[in-house]
């Protein structure tokens, strides 16, 4: 049966032509067929009006089912898998006149579907080792995902290449699955690990340091900040970074450069402290007092969010400004000094360095030096989830 236009009515795909009967039982009489037919009621005769609606209304729900089908697959196949990621940090929120930084970047990274953290370990730096983990572990407790731990890591640069409860708890990860490395504090524990571990570098996806600088860039934040600031993070531990670079592992740094050009400001800790998360208000207390340092300080109204770019490069690298540069580690004569702050001045130190004009480099990073447009307010979105 055809339509006016020559095509086969959607109805009678429902109903294949008869095959041919492979059975050995006799076909049946004729008339005992006949009368059969008569006998059936007429709502199960072939081809009758309620018959065709019934199988078209049993058709339809096929169909149905099958396109409900199909748009599940299409949407699980069109959402990126979750990034594995360890998170290496120096937490010191709520410690006097330290940074708050570490902090907002683990709430960051808890409130980002995007990311599946598999591990926290803490490191010396912002705070001593005895002081970061419980601050570590009480932000876990609160804003991470269930069952997520929280490993003891190095005290100073001085436990490089010694195994820790990080380092080993690291080492086991990687076995397990490949992950991107947040490297947001001195690189200790992750250079134990690839030290003590080099058959697990192919098992690291990236590691995302906050470290580095272009040749004679200096970091300085306001007015009253002539000399600038060191290379924390790395001025830490230089030798733990140089591992990094000969890991053959890939290596992005999101350094002061791209930090520097991210204010959170006064405003900004209102939205937190006025937010209906609590995690978000109990950020905004410390956050507040370490704005009122910078604000004494280099006698500005803000202050710039450093490890929170790192986690950003790690939940998505779009629209972030980044090159691959030669890297090495120079000495050079010491460019700041911070007594009150970070330290003491010497005379010569070492520069953690990323330009295309360091000749003979072996070493490659993927520098960034600018942030997507929409980087802070997607952070506090996160924040205040």
């Amino acid at each position: 049966m055809t339509s006016r236009n020559g095509r086969q009515p959607f109805v009678a795909q429902a109903f294949p032509p008869p095959r041919a009967d492979i059975s050995n039982e006799p076909p049946r009489d004729l008339a005992e067929a006949r009368r059969a037919k008569a006998g059936r009621p007429a709502s199960r005769r072939l081809g009758s009006p309620k018959a065709l609606r019934s199988v078209d209304s049993r058709t339809r729900s096929r169909l149905v089912v099958v396109a409900l089908a199909v748009a599940v697959l299409t949407m699980a196949q069109a959402s990126p898998p979750r990034v594995a990621v360890w998170i290496d940090t120096d937490p010191a929120i709520g410690e006097k006149e330290r940074d708050v930084d570490d902090g907002l970047a683990l709430v960051q990274a808890f409130r980002s579907p995007e990311l599946d953290v598999r591990g926290v370990s803490v490191v010396f730096g912002n705070a001593p080792l005895d002081r970061g983990l419980p601050i570590a572990r009480r932000i876990v407790r609160s804003a991470g995902p269930p069952r997520l731990r929280v490993f003891a890591g190095a005290a100073s640069a001085a436990d490089a290449k010694v195994e820790t409860e990080a380092s080993r708890a690291l080492a086991t990860a990687l076995r397990a699955s490949p992950l991107t490395i947040l490297a947001l504090g001195p690189a200790t524990n992750v250079a134990t690990t690839l030290a003590k571990h080099p058959e697990l570098a192919s098992r690291v996806t990236r590691i995302i340091a906050v470290a580095g600088r272009r040749p004679g860039q200096r970091f300085t934040t306001g007015t009253s900040n002539a000399r600038g600031h060191r290379d924390f993070n790395f001025e830490l531990d230089p030798g733990s970074f140089q591992v990094l670079l000969d890991s053959n592992t890939e290596v992005v740094l999101a350094p002061f450069e791209i930090s520097s050009k991210i204010w959170l400001n006064g405003r900004d800790l209102d939205r937190l402290a006025a937010s209906s998360s609590a995690t978000a208000r109990a950020l905004a207390s410390p956050a507040r007092a370490w704005l009122a340092l910078w604000t004494r300080l280099f006698g500005v109204d803000g202050f710039n969010p450093f490890d929170t770019l790192a986690v950003a490069y790690a939940i998505s690298s779009n629209g972030f400004d980044c090159a691959r540069l030669p890297a090495r580690i120079d000495t050079l004569p010491d460019d700041v000094t911070e007594p009150g702050v970070q330290g003491v001045q010497v005379d010569r130190k070492p520069y953690l360095l990323a330009s295309q004009e360091l000749a003979g480099a072996v070493a490659r990073v993927t520098y960034c030096s600018t942030a997507p447009p929409n980087f802070k307010q997607d952070l506090l979105d996160r924040l205040m989830r």
